[in-house]
C-alpha cells in the first residue's frame, strides 16, 4: 500500500481517529460516531469487502433489522458527504458490501501491521489506545474495538520481542527514566539506571504497609511499555538496551520536561449593593486563602486598575498574554428567601486560554447573619474551591488526551487517569489503572497522584463492584493518608479521607468530624450543586439511623454527571440511597438517569433494578438485568452486599431483600 504524498486521505486510528487531507485538514465531522465507526471498520477490514449486514450487527446491534438498514444508509450518505469530492473513488459502494479502496487512502495501524517498527516513525506514538474516542456506540461495536485493541497490542509485543527489534528502535519508544532515591521531579534528570522488574500487583500498597512523604510502596515499580500494558496483566521489562553511545549520551525521559503549573487569579467580588461592600471583601478574602491552600493551582495576583480594565478592549487576551488559564469571578447580591431578605453569592470560573469560555458556576444563598459574621459563609465556599479545582484540573486533563504520555508530568498522568475513568466503563478502569501507574513510578510523592490513586479504589470498589472491596478500600485509605500527608492545606484532603472512613465500618464519627469544614447549619436546595457531599451525608445519616435526615438530604439531590472525580463513585450509589430512605419514586427516576449517564457500570445498572423493585414494571426489570449479566456475568447479591460493608444490619438486610427480587444469582 502506498504511503507517499500520493495518498488523498491518511486515516489515523491511534489516539483520536481523523482523516487527513494533504493539506492537514481533517474531514471527518464532530460529533459524528457512529460516521467515524463506519470507517474504522472499513479501515480494519484489510482492505477487503464488508458485508453491509455485518456493519449493522456491529453498529445498530439493538435495532431492529430494517430500522438498522436505514440507519446504515444514512450513515453511509453522511460518510461520503464528508469525504467529497472524493468520497466515491475513496469507498466503494456496492449493493450488498463497502470496502475502502487501497490506492489513495493509508492507514496509520495497517502500516505497522504490514511492517516493522519502521514503520512507527510515520506514524504518532503507539502508546495511545485505538479509537479512544468512540467507545460507547453499541455493545458490539465495543467488543469489536476491544478485540482491535488487543490484537494491536500483541502485534507490538511480537515485535518487541522479536529478533528485528534494533537497540535503537527500542531507544527511540521506551523512554529513559531515571528512578533514585529522591522523587523524579519536572526538570531533574538523574544519572540514568535500568527499570527494575515490573509485575502485575506489585504497584498496591498493602494494607498494614507504613507509609510517609519519603517512601510509598509502589514507588519502585517501573511500569513497562503502554502498549504493552493494554494487556491484562503489565509485562515484565528487563534493562533499557543501550543505544551504543556512553550512559552520559542518554537522553532525560520527555516527561521530566519543565512545565508550567495551572496557574488562576481571583477578581475581587463584585457587588451593586453598598451595603454589601465589606462582605464582599471579606469573602474575597477567604476564597483567597481557599484558593492558596490548593495545590491545583498557582495562585496570580494580577489585578489591574479599573480604569485600565475598562480600556482594555479585551482583557480576556490580555489575561491570556500573562499565562494565566483560569480566572475566578464572584458577583455579590441581596435574594429573598421565604420571608427574610439573604445575600446570595454567584461564583464563575472562566477557562482564560481556551477563549474565555464559562465552564463552572454555582449560585449559594448564604446562612443568616453572615453580613455579621462572614465565617459563617466558609463551608460553602470550602465546597465552591473544591468542586472549582476539579472543573479545571479535568478540563485541562481533557485538553491533554491528544498528547502523548511521554509528554506529560505525574500530575498531568494522574488528572488523565482520572478523566478516563469518569467513561465509567471496564476498558476506562484499566486505562486509568496503567496511566496512574506510570505517574507513580514517575512521581510518587505528588499529592494528586496520591489523590487520583484514592480516588481510583473507590471507584473500583464502589462503582465497579469489584470482588476485593476491602482491598481496595485499604489501598484507598493508604493513598489518602498518604495525600493528606504530602498537602496539610489542601481541603480536598479533608473531603477525600471522609469519603473513604464512610465505607469503613465503625468510622462514621471520623468521616463526620473531617466533614466538617463542608458543614452548613442552614442547608437548602440552593446548596445541593456539590453532590458527592450531599451523598457522604446522607449515607452518615443512613449509618446513624437517621433516616429523615437522609430524606431531607436527598430530595435535592443533583447528579453530578462527572463534574467530579468521586462521581463515578457516588452517583449511582445515591439511587441505593435514595430507595434506603423510602423515597421510591424518586429512586426510579435517579436511577433511570444514572442508568443512562452511565450505561456500561455495574453499580448504576444493580441499584437502579434494585430501585424498580418498588414498581410493577417487569420488562424495564427485564432489560436491565439482560444489560447486566451481559456487562458482568459473575456479579452475585454477595458481592453487591460485601460492597457496602458500612450500612447498619437493617439497611443490608433490606437491600439483600431487594436484591433477592431482581434475579441475580446469589
Amino acid at each position: 500500500m502506498p504511503t507517499t504524498g500520493a495518498n488523498i486521505l491518511k486515516i489515523r486510528l491511534i489516539g483520536h481517529m481523523v482523516a487527513m487531507t494533504p493539506t492537514g485538514k481533517n474531514v471527518l465531522p464532530a460529533g459524528a460516531r457512529r460516521t467515524r465507526g463506519l470507517l474504522a471498520i472499513l479501515a480494519l477490514s484489510n482492505r477487503k469487502p464488508v458485508m453491509r449486514q455485518r456493519l449493522t450487527e456491529l453498529l445498530w446491534s439493538t435495532r431492529p433489522t430494517d430500522l438498522a438498514r436505514a440507519s446504515l444508509r444514512q450513515e453511509i450518505h453522511r460518510l461520503l458527504d464528508a469525504l467529497q469530492p472524493f468520497g466515491t473513488e475513496i469507498i466503494d459502494i456496492g449493493r450488498h458490501t463497502l470496502t475502502l479502496r487501497p490506492d489513495l487512502t493509508s492507514v496509520d495501524v495497517e502500516d505497522i501491521y504490514t511492517g516493522d517498527l519502521g514503520a512507527l516513525d510515520d506514524t504518532v506514538e503507539p502508546e495511545e489506545m485505538l479509537f479512544t474516542d468512540l467507545n460507547g456506540i453499541d455493545p458490539a461495536f465495543d467488543q469489536w474495538l476491544q478485540t482491535q485493541r488487543a490484537r494491536f497490542s500483541r502485534h507490538i509485543q511480537h515485535l518487541m520481542k522479536s529478533d528485528q527489534v534494533s537497540p535503537d528502535s527500542l531507544a527511540r519508544i521506551l523512554p529513559s527514566y531515571s528512578p533514585s532515591d529522591k522523587d523524579p521531579m519536572p526538570g531533574d534528570a538523574g544519572p540514568e539506571t535500568p527499570p527494575p522488574i515490573a509485575r502485575a500487583g506489585q504497584f498496591h500498597a498493602q494494607p498494614n504497609d507504613s507509609l510517609s512523604a519519603g517512601h510509598f510502596p509502589w514507588k519502585n515499580g517501573a511500569p513497562g511499555l503502554e502498549t504493552l500494558r493494554r494487556l491484562s496483566d503489565p509485562p515484565a521489562i528487563g534493562p533499557r538496551p543501550q543505544n551504543g553511545k556512553g550512559e552520559g549520551d542518554s537522553q532525560p525521559p520527555a516527561a521530566s520536561a519543565k512545565v508550567r503549573s495551572l496557574s488562576l487569579t481571583l477578581m475581587p467580588i463584585e457587588t451593586k449593593d453598598p451595603s454589601l461592600k465589606t462582605l464582599a471583601d471579606e469573602l474575597g478574602s477567604l476564597l483567597n486563602m481557599m484558593f492558596v491552600g490548593s495545590d491545583a493551582f498557582t495562585l496570580v495576583i494580577s489585578q489591574p486598575p479599573r480604569d485600565e480594565l475598562d480600556a482594555t478592549g479585551d482583557w480576556i487576551e490580555a489575561l491570556r498574554g500573562k499565562q494565566i488559564d483560569f480566572l475566578c469571578t464572584g458577583i455579590l447580591h441581596s435574594s429573598v428567601k421565604g420571608n427574610e431578605e439573604h445575600p446570595a453569592l454567584l461564583l464563575r470560573l472562566i477557562d482564560v486560554q481556551n477563549g474565555g469560555e464559562m465552564i463552572w458556576t454555582v449560585r449559594a444563598a448564604l446562612p443568616s447573619g453572615t453580613r455579621q459574621n462572614p465565617g459563617l459563609a466558609a463551608p460553602l465556599l470550602a465546597r465552591a474551591v473544591l468542586s472549582a479545582q476539579w472543573s479545571a484540573i479535568l478540563r485541562h486533563a481533557r485538553h491533554l488526551l491528544k498528547c502523548s504520555i511521554q509528554a506529560l508530568t505525574p500530575d498531568q498522568l494522574a488528572a488523565r487517569a482520572l478523566v478516563t475513568l469518569l467513561q465509567a466503563q471496564p476498558h476506562a478502569l484499566h486505562e486509568a489503572e496503567t496511566l496512574l501507574k506510570f505517574a507513580e513510578w514517575l512521581g510518587p510523592n505528588q499529592p494528586l497522584v496520591a489523590i487520583a490513586r484514592a480516588v481510583t479504589e473507590m471507584t473500583r470498589a464502589n462503582a465497579f463492584l469489584q470482588g476485593d472491596h476491602a482491598a481496595s478500600v485499604a489501598r484507598a485509605l493508604a493513598a489518602a493518608q498518604h495525600a493528606a500527608v504530602l498537602s496539610q492545606h489542601n481541603i480536598s484532603r479533608n473531603f477525600l479521607l471522609a469519603f473513604v472512613y464512610c465505607h469503613i465500618p465503625g468510622y462514621a464519627d471520623t468521616a463526620d468530624a473531617l466533614l466538617s469544614p463542608f458543614k452548613s447549619n442552614d442547608e437548602d436546595a440552593d446548596q445541593a450543586w456539590f453532590a458527592p457531599y450531599r451523598a457522604l451525608q446522607a449515607l452518615l445519616a443512613l449509618i446513624n439511623g437517621r433516616e429523615e435526615t437522609a430524606r431531607n438530604l436527598l430530595k435535592h439531590y443533583r447528579i453530578s454527571g462527572n463534574a467530579q472525580p468521586l462521581s463515578v463513585a457516588m452517583d449511582p450509589c445515591a439511587v441505593l440511597y435514595l430507595f434506603l430512605a423510602d423515597l421510591p419514586t424518586e429512586a426510579v427516576r435517579v436511577g433511570r438517569m444514572v442508568a443512562a449517564l452511565y450505561p456500561q457500570l455495574p453499580s448504576a445498572l444493580v441499584y437502579h433494578l434494585v430501585a424498580l423493585t418498588t414498581e410493577e414494571n417487569g420488562a424495564e426489570r427485564t432489560a436491565i438485568l439482560a444489560r447486566l449479566s451481559a456487562l458482568d456475568p459473575e456479579l452475585t447479591i454477595r458481592r453487591v452486599i460485601m460492597s457496602n460493608p458500612s450500612l447498619p444490619a437493617g439497611a443490608r438486610a433490606k437491600l439483600a431483600t431487594a436484591l433477592h427480587l431482581t434475579g441475580l444469582p446469589e
